[in-house]
């Protein structure tokens, strides 16, 4: 579609200028327009006819197009080209197309009165001189008075205010009553139609005329000041001294506005770009979009700035401008626990979501407080089935308002990264919402026989795994510890730095015999850590008894297992803009990790990025092995030294270092033994890692949700309302110490009778 249309910059009032590489423009007015390739002449000049704000029965263009005569490299050389008819037009407008360094179109405007006189902006008389003129881009040059002078012009029937706000080509009448014949002050908000000031234009106040004056600048690329000679008296000027651009505005008591009664425009000055995108009125604008379609994606928005405004954003610019567009829009906490199950609704709708709500009914059964909501998109659930037989879970507390907690489901993609697979708020965390939770994965997501749940060894997970007819034991799941978390639970019982040490070693290698020692090593030091550990089976904690179970997965990051949630944690964002936000990083996820798979697939890799770099990472071990063919087509590895003796056996994928069991892919001895007979040990690599079963990951695509106004009402679920929250516990008394006694309160005393 983008090769359908050119970008065209128009100038005018200025003039043009040779140079050794051609002609240019200077001291003009610049406006960007989009123009089709095959646009007619005709249709052109509509287009600026409206694009500068001339009236076509009073003026004419002369169209000069800036035309490469020579290209080499980023040298380019223009001569003129008279833009005349659809041949010449359709000449300029090829220009992107034939030479793709060249992003746009220069047309330079000659503007002619009817009367075949070339308008000379600095030449142009005043609207005082020339009461009849139409033009809204003349130049004016009326001083900022006073409101006594302003009010003695009004007594003694002056009519130059009058004339002075008559820019738009209506008849001085047009802006009074008809029936008191008081002038009706033309009102403006900061969105203003034509994106243009003129005299006579008013504001409620000073902050909005500084916006609109600001959004202008901001629409034009150019820049101003602006100084308050008096109480509610404005000047604002351009940044560049040598343009002559200004606006002149005073609150009038005629109507207790804010009006504008002096500009000079035009700006003289070449267009620059806005440093700092990163204010309040691109956030405006985008609040605008996001009120209408709060679902549009960064790319989406993107697309639409360029088309209204005529420049591009930065990702990270709108992405920012959104967040904060979000958090106008569904900013209230209170509000938004009505809003979240309209949208969740509309995610029913337009992408079948699958969601499961919990609340307390009040007496009135038409209102409820909000306890959680679980949710999971139907194109995880997709995802999921070509993911290794793996899911995370973790939860973590929102500082938010109503101290609610975020849970989440993973599971783990051919990249080894964390695949986003459910997620849940809720207002606690504990046995009950574990139960929730866990259920709600194995009945709305997957009902996988066999899958590996790591988590942290918390009591309430735990206490919901081992309930009678749960479908997280044996063999329908194999529950299994994150490391980190476990050595945390440990250290709060046993805080020695030492101990910790050899709680990590016995849990991360994959050997039995070393895990043995260091379970040992911890006997010694402290036997009731060694009893402490016996409560929890081996499998659940030491890779060297999990069987392969883990994929060699041992700890949980947090922080990028949250990635995906960052918009929980964004300051002020509520529930529902959280939502929202959320969803937008699952589209762009999605998009971004299926098109670089697609495109390593058409280069004829076969496996992720992460296998290939350990595979590399151990050829070139500067280790030396000795290999020996054995009974039953299995081999023997060996150093030099022969201290160390490893068995590997290529049929069944499997070494007695147990590295190639536990991460399914060749460990270093399965690479001597492949060198050896000079075999391929990609063959050898489960897959779980291949590129083909990461596209398929990511394949399904989201659907557009509808607008605002038209998300359905949720079906079933009450007026939520802000969950209770339980009143925190009182304060522990004060411990006081006497001697080798503890107390908690002071001694009593005994009254005098």
């Amino acid at each position: 579609m983008a090769g359908l249309e050119v970008t065209v910059y128009c100038y005018w009032n200025g003039c043009i200028k040779d140079s050794p590489n051609g002609i240019y423009y200077e001291g003009s007015t610049l406006r960007l327009i989009i123009v089709k390739r095959k646009t007619e002449f005709n249709g052109l000049l509509d287009q600026l006819y409206q694009v500068t704000g001339l009236d076509r029965s009073r003026s004419t263009f002369d169209i000069i197009g800036r035309y490469p005569s020579s290209v080499q490299g980023s040298m380019v050389k223009y001569k003129p080209l008279p833009v005349v008819d659809d041949t010449s037009l359709e000449t300029m407008l090829e220009v992107p197309s034939i030479h793709p360094s060249i992003l746009h179109v220069d047309l330079f405007l000659k503007v002619k009165s009817t009367s075949d006189r070339v308008i000379d902006p600095a030449a142009c008389s005043s609207p005082l001189a020339n009461p009849g003129s139409s033009s809204k881009r003349q130049r004016i040059d009326i001083p900022v008075k006073s409101e006594r002078e302003r009010e003695a012009d009004r007594n003694s029937g002056s009519d130059r205010v009058v004339h002075a706000v008559d820019l738009t080509g209506e008849s001085s009448m047009s802006n009074k009553d008809s029936n008191s014949g008081v002038s009706k002050p033309c009102m403006s908000s900061l969105w203003l139609d034509d994106h243009d000031l003129r005299v006579g234009l008013c504001f409620k106040d000073g902050g909005e005329l500084k916006k609109a004056v600001d959004w202008c600048s901001l629409k034009g690329k150019q820049k101003c000041v602006v100084r308050e000679t008096a109480k509610d008296e404005y000047i604002f000027e351009c940044v560049r001294w040598k343009c002559k651009w200004s606006l002149g505005a005073a609150r009038m008591k005629k109507h207790g506005l804010v009006e504008i009664i002096k500009y000079t425009g035009p700006h003289t000055c070449h267009p620059i770009v806005p440093e700092d995108f990163k204010s309040e009125f691109e956030t405006d604008e985008i609040e605008r979009a996001v009120r209408d379609k709060p679902t549009q994606t960064i790319a989406e928005l993107k697309k639409w700035w360029k088309k209204k405004i005529g420049y591009e954003l930065e990702t990270s610019d709108v992405r920012f401008a959104k967040e904060k567009a979000i958090k106008r829009v569904f900013g209230d906490w209170d509000q938004s626990f009505e809003d979240l199950p309209k949208l969740m609704s509309a995610f029913c709708s337009s992408n079948g979501l699958l969601v499961d709500w919990k609340y307390d009914l009040f007496p009135n059964p038409t209102f409820a407080s909000f306890c959680g909501v679980f949710w999971a998109f139907p194109q995880s659930i997709e995802g999921f089935q070509h993911c290794r037989p793996l899911i995370v879970v973790d939860a973590k507390n929102l500082n938010c308002e109503y101290q609610l907690k975020l849970m989440i489901a993973s599971g783990v993609d051919a990249a080894n990264r964390y695949f986003p697979l459910a997620f849940a708020v809720t207002k606690e965390v504990s046995t009950d919402s574990w139960r929730w939770f866990l259920t709600g994965i194995r009945e709305k997501v997957t009902q996988r026989k066999g899958l590996c749940l790591i988590s942290s060894p918390h009591p309430d997970i735990i206490a919901v795994i081992n309930e009678s007819g749960s479908q997280w034991q044996e063999p329908w799941a194999y529950h299994r510890f994150s490391l980190n978390h476990f050595y945390s639970q440990f250290s709060r019982v046993f805080p020695s730095f030492y101990l910790g040490m050899y709680i990590r070693r016995a849990g991360s290698t994959s050997q039995k015999d070393e895990f043995d020692s260091y379970i040992n090593v911890i006997k010694e030091k402290n036997p009731e850590a060694r009893k402490w550990l016996d409560q929890f089976p081996q499998n659940q904690w030491a890779l060297a008894h999990d069987d392969g179970r883990r994929y060699g997965i041992m700890e949980i990051n947090t922080k990028a297992l949250f990635a995906v949630c960052k918009a929980f944690e964004l300051a002020g964002q509520v529930v529902t803009g959280s939502v929202l936000l959320l969803f937008d990083e699952l589209r762009s996820s999605f998009d971004k990790h299926f098109s670089f798979s697609r495109s390593s697939l058409n280069c004829g890799d076969v496996y992720t990025e992460p296998v290939m770099d350990k595979l590399e990472e151990f050829r070139t071990y500067f280790v030396t092995y000795i290999v020996m063919p054995v009974d039953n087509n299995a081999f023997q590895v060996t150093t030099p030294s022969q201290k160390d003796e490893w068995i590997v056996q290529l049929s069944d994928c499997s070494c007695t270092c147990e590295e190639f069991q536990r991460y399914k892919f060749p460990c270093l001895h399965t690479l001597a033994v492949c060198k050896k007979l000079k075999f391929n040990p990609l063959q050898y690599v489960d897959d779980c890692y291949t590129l083909e079963r990461l596209k398929r990951t990511y394949a399904a695509t989201f659907s557009p949700v509808p607008e605002m106004s038209a998300w359905p009402e949720a079906s079933g679920v009450p007026r939520l309302l802000p969950p209770v929250i339980p009143p925190s516990p009182p304060p522990s008394p004060p411990t006081y110490v006497s001697g080798t006694k503890r107390r908690t309160s002071p001694p009593a005393t005994k009254k005098k009778s």
